[in-house]
This record gives structure tokens, sequence and C-alpha cells, in this order.
């Protein structure tokens, strides 16, 4: 397939760009220092989006209302954001720095302003006595009990001299531009918005003037000529994702509408708007804005960007439209270009899992792209744990400063036991390094557990990542790597035989042991998804034990594809309780019934998943399951509602008495255990007692079980240190 509009170059305002492919801004928390200074991470970091050929970046939110947004600040007045307000010469070198070292590359980077985070910030500072603000009287997003007081319309006028100061620092550091954070519920869009703006007097009741104000202010600062992108949520589209109910009693029956949105827009291109970055959804339905791999491609390119595209040719309106929300196929993003939806396209997640799209996709090298697997743990999750931007296939990611890829001077012979993602990383490293490596496998097949989550409908993100690791692998044959599949390792084949031993051989699963477990139809999760899901001919009523996130899936796949209905008992008080919030919350407003993969409501459960969360099974008789349900038990369907970090206590968290439980009792034609498993590390043990190697290790799985994220970055750490 020909490429031709994605890398045809274009301008935003008098800005030059070399082709229509945008870096999407995502947080660089943590990649400065405690000042507010862009450090040698960062720099690196957009170093190589810049050489992977992007033609424009974006850098993470920048916010300026320090000393008005508690919610900026960490312990001692430091903040883990990076910083360009004020006057600190330090903190601009840092800046200028950054701009510099991408330039070269033909790359051109506007840096993204924030008013602040109002009631999306952390409710630790109020916990600690502070005041938190927000455009009129809001609960905070993470603690509802915590309120959030309205800011005065002066210091509402004060963050807008702050924005213009910023953008004047940033144009002296060497940006290009200003992309503006209007979107997804932070303090822009609060004061912007009608579910958090409810301003009955002030110059800033009138939900356009905020963000008027700000461009007009940048524009008088840094002249016309300094283009600004504008990012918002053409609707917050909550009625639409969680019907009239729900829409009145938590969000006071306001909302964008994409009416509204478009007049908006056409009001911020009268004060200066060059360009508009448009998405759907806030915090209180976050798959929109950070859409999960459950979603389609594309997923909403079209009812949001090529609907303002639409609008603005109506109007005669010369603004610029960028597209985003899943365009990481290239076929995808070419297709949303041809279809006029956009004269742009943004990628975020994808250039995270691979910098180097653009040029693979230049030159026809489409099938060495690393695509992202939307699981959001390394570039989301991260953050809330106290980390920094990550990849969970790209280990790279975020470390451009520390990693680095270098030839071996001493070759080692290295056998890699078990090709799932550790297995394939490990042995891909090392052979680029130049050792020499056979990767062996028990089964026919390389990928271990993600083939396993493949056969539902819904991984389509984690298939398309295989057939990439299984392409690069054949690549790697091709220099040199060896690959025995259907060869299951003992000690004594390989003792004495290699320099260096690598475990990866996966996890071991089994049933619980429970009583009566013998009189019912049963099966372990990952055996039922690699028979192909195949049920039991009178399977109608399915049981699935574990409520954490493989559970889920399966309890949802089997409704959607297989019309069954289903059931599921997990212990937690909350389902997937380790899941990142937008895969979280997509899950569950799919499995309630109000929402699809293609985010359509046609396309939506007619009969959601039953949930008993805070129970357990008790023992099994003829068909029946017999369960004690705790009767505090939560809703377990609140996709709104996040979990927040166990290290961050909540003084306003209900205490359940874990022996007030109710004895119930379920009909069922099968049980799908989906209770974990253990890891597999006999042979590593056995190789270690027969001292096999002089190096002998373990990762993934077969060390702990875990996510991608922890098999792939813990295979590549050791094989980069080989």
């Amino acid at each position: 397939m020909e490429f031709r509009r994605l890398f045809e170059p274009s301008y935003i305002g008098k800005c030059h760009l070399k082709n229509r492919i945008i870096m999407a801004p995502i947080g660089n928390i943590n990649m400065a220092d405690p000042t507010g200074r862009p450090l040698d991470k960062m720099i690196e970091y957009f170093k190589e989006r810049a050489k992977g050929g992007a033609g424009l970046l974006i850098t993470g939110l920048v916010p300026v209302s320090y000393g008005i947004d508690p919610c900026l600040y960490e312990e001692n007045n430091t903040t883990y954001f990076p910083r360009i307000d004020g006057s600190s010469r330090t903190r601009l070198s840092g800046w200028r720095d950054l701009t510099a070292a991408v330039r070269p590359y033909g790359a051109r980077i506007f840096i993204q302003l924030s008013p602040g985070l109002g009631r999306v910030g952390s409710p630790e500072p109020a916990l600690k006595g502070k005041i938190l603000r927000s455009a009129s009287w809001n609960r905070n997003f993470y603690i509802p009990q915590v309120p959030h007081l309205p800011l005065s319309d002066r210091k509402i006028r004060k963050i807008i001299k702050m924005m213009g100061q910023s953008a004047a620092n940033a144009k002296m550091s060497g940006f290009d531009g200003v992309h503006l954070h209007g979107h997804e519920g932070y303090l822009m869009d609060q004061l912007t918005s009608a579910p958090w703006n409810r301003r009955s007097f002030g110059r800033y009741r009138n939900k356009f003037q905020f963000g008027i104000d700000v461009v007009r202010e940048i524009k008088e600062r840094c002249g016309e000529d300094f283009p600004v992108i504008y990012r918002l949520d053409l609707t917050q589209a909550l009625q639409e994702s969680y019907g009239d109910t729900v829409f009145r009693k938590r969000f006071h029956g306001k909302e964008r509408t994409i009416e509204e949105g478009l007049q908006f827009c056409k009001a911020l291109h009268e004060a200066g708007v060059d360009a508009f970055d448009v998405d759907r959804g806030c915090y209180d339905n976050w798959f929109w804005p950070h859409p999960p791999s459950y979603f389609d491609d594309a997923i909403y390119a079209k009812e949001m960007a090529g609907r303002l595209k639409e609008f603005f040719r109506q109007e005669n309106i010369g603004a610029k439209v960028i597209a985003v929300g899943k365009l990481g196929k290239p076929e995808v993003a070419e297709e949303v270009l041809g279809q006029g939806w956009a004269d742009f396209v943004m990628l975020g997640r994808p250039l995270l899992a691979d910098p180097y799209w653009p040029v693979k996709v230049k030159q026809n090298r489409a099938k060495e792209i690393i695509h992202c697997i939307g699981d959001h743990e390394g570039c989301m999750e991260s953050f809330k744990k106290g980390g920094h931007p990550c990849c969970s296939v790209n280990p790279y990611t975020g470390f451009e400063d520390t990693k680095k890829l270098v030839r071996t001077d001493t070759i080692r012979k290295i056998a890699v036991i078990g090709a799932g993602p550790a297995g394939c990383e490990a042995a891909m490293t090392a052979c680029k390094r130049g050792h020499d490596v056979t990767l062996f496998e028990k089964t026919d097949r390389i990928g271990g557990q993600l083939f396993t989550a493949g056969k539902m409908t819904i991984k389509h993100d984690i298939r398309r990542y295989l057939e990439n690791l299984q392409y690069q692998v054949r690549l790697m044959e091709k220099k040199g790597l060896k690959v025995e599949l259907e060869r299951e390792i003992r000690t004594d084949e390989i003792d004495g035989e290699y320099d260096v031993i690598i475990c990866c051989n996966g996890l071991r699963t089994r049933s619980p042991d429970i009583e009566g477990i013998e009189a019912i139809k049963h099966i372990e999760a990952r055996e039922f998804l690699n028979s192909d899901m195949e049920l039991p001919a009178d399977a109608k009523d399915i049981i699935v034990v574990g409520g954490g996130m493989l559970g889920c899936e399966i309890a949802y796949s089997l409704a959607r594809e297989k019309g069954s209905n289903v059931t599921i008992i997990g212990r937690n008080k909350e389902l997937m309780p380790e899941t990142t919030h937008a895969n979280r919350a997509q899950m569950l407003w799919m499995m309630m019934g109000k929402g699809s993969p293609s985010g359509k409501e046609e396309d939506a459960l007619q009969q959601p998943v039953r949930v008993y969360n805070f129970s357990e099974i008790v023992r099994f008789s003829d068909g029946q399951v017999h369960i004690k349900a705790n009767r505090g038990r939560k809703d377990p369907y609140t996709p709104w509602k996040p979990l927040i970090p166990e290290n961050v206590r909540n003084p306003f968290e209900k205490k359940t008495d874990p022996d007030d439980v109710e004895e119930i009792v379920i009909h069922t034609d099968l049980v799908i255990f989906a209770t974990g498993g253990q890891a597999d590390d006999k042979l590593y043990y056995e190789l270690l007692k027969a001292d096999a190697a002089p190096e002998i290790y373990c990762v993934g799985d077969a060390s702990e079980p875990g996510r991608v994220w922890e098999a792939i970055t813990g295979a590549n750490e050791i094989a980069r240190n080989i």
C-alpha cells in the first residue's frame, strides 16, 4: 500500500511540517528535576522520536498555575512535572537543550501548556490541609468526599497571565508553537465545560471565555504568527456512556454537546487558534480519551475530527484538524487522511512502542513496526505508581538516556528456554549484540501466553503484536538466531553445553481444591482459551471464578461471542484491582451492557455479566455452586470510579465486616477457573543445583507471574548485560 498522504508536507499556521504525523502529548512525569528543569531522560526521549521521523512532537502537559493549584506540588514545594512558568533561567536552559536536540532531524516541537489539574489532581494536598480549586464546587475525582472550591475571577485572570508568560518562555526556548491542554476534564476543560463550570456570576460564567482569553493572551505575548493548537473533547459523551440516570445523578445532567463543541472551536479560531486536536470523553469515561486495546481502530476519528472538518468546510474556516484515537495501523492513518476527516494524524502510544513508525512506513517496512498492545501499563499506570513514561513492548522507552544496545566483545553461547514475550526479547536482544543464541520452545509456535490471550476476539491488539513478534523472530533467524520448536528441555540435555541459560518457560496452572469439584464440569482458563473457547453442547450458564483481568475478559467474551449467561465470582472487593483505570473502566462498561468494542450502543450486551465480588466459593454440588457473599459488597459496576494506589490512605473508605456474609446457591453448566498461576521455576532450580552453566537466569512468568511489561523489561535487562 502507498502511504502518500501521510508524508505530504503541510502547515500549522506558518509552521512548516515535513509530514502529517504528529506525536501526541503524553505526560513527561518524573522526567525533570524537582525544580522542573528537563533532564537528559526527557531530552533523549524526544530526540529518539525526532530521529524516528515524526513531523511534529508535542511535549506532555506542563502546568503553569503554581501557587494557585495545590495539586501541582509535592512535599517541600517540589513537583514531578516539568516547568516553564516564571523566569528561572535554570529551567529554561533544559528546554533550550531539548529543542536544540530535536531540530537537526527535521522535526518541529510544540509545548503543551496546561492551566492545571483542578478536580482530577491528587487529593493528597487536601488531606494535609490545603484548599483545592476548580471551576465551581466540584468533587475530587479520586476521593469524591474531598471538595474543590471555585476559583475567583482574579485567580483565573492570573492563570491567564501565567499561560501567556509560559508561552513567551517557550518561544524564547526554541519551541515552534503551543499546544493547549483543554480536554479530558483537566482544569482548562473544567472552566470551559458544563459538567464542572456552573458559575452564575462574573466573566467566566461564559464557558467559552477562559479558552478565548488564554488564546488572546498568548497571541499578544508571542505574536500572531506563533502557532497555537487547541486540544479539546468535542463532547464529554457522559450521557452516551452511562445513560440518563447516572448522567443526572453524577454529572448534574450537563455536558458539552457536539454542537456546542463546534461553536466553541469557531470562537477559538476567531481568537487565533490555528489547529484543533479533538477527541471525546474525560476522566469519568477515561476509555474514550485513552482508548484501550478492546476498542476498534480509529474509534472516533470520523465522528469527532471528521465532524469538525466538515463544519469548518461549511463555515469557510481554514483551521487545521488533527485526528487521534487508535490510528496505529499505517493503513488506518492513511485512510483517515484520504477520507478527508483530518489534515493530520496524531500518534501517542504507537510512537512509544516504536519511535521509528514513520521511517518504517515511509521505507515500506511496515511489517517491522512494533505495535502497541493497548494495556496502558507502562505509559499510564507507571505514572500512578510513581514512575515515568515507559512501554510494555519497548523496554527502551523512557530509558533512552541509560539503556544502550552495544555489541559484545566476547561472544557467549546462550540458551533461552521458552518463546513467550520474555524469551523472544531475551533471545533477540542477545543475538543483536552478537551472541550465539538458541531459542527453545516446547510447543509448535512462539508467543506463550500472548497466543493464548489472542484467542479472544477483543484481544486484536495482542494478535497484531504477536504477528509482528513472529516476523521479528524470522528476521533474526536470518541473522543467526537459532529457533527450535517442539523441544522441551531437560537439565541433562544442556548441562555444560552453554555459557548462559535463561529460563523463560512461563507459569503452571491448576484448579483450586474445593469440596465437590468432581460433581461439576470445570476447566482452567488458559486450557479453555487454548481449546478455542469450545463449550460443552449443553453449557449455557457459565461461572467464571476469578475477578481479575483474565476472568473478566473471558466472561465478557463468552457473553458476547457465545451468548452465554455468565456470572463472575471474585474474592476481591473490586473487580480487576490491578488493572489500569482506562482498561478497567472500559471492561466494566462493556460487561454492564453500556458499551462495546465498536463504541456503539447497539453492539452492547443485552444481558450484563452478573458479578458477586467480595465472595468465595464454599463447595460444589450437582450443577450448583455454593458461595458466601459479603453483604457489604460494593456495586461492581462503577466505571467512572478510579481505584487509588494502596500507598495512598483514603480516610473516608468504609470498612466492611468480613464475617457479615450470606450464602447463595447458583446453577451452572460449566465452571472456568481464572485464578492465576504459579511460576514454573522447577527447571531453573534444577539447573542451579546441577551448576549447568556459569550464568543461569530466570525471567518472566517463570520467575513471577506478571504482565508483558515485567516480562519484556526483565528479559531485556539480562540480555543487554550478558
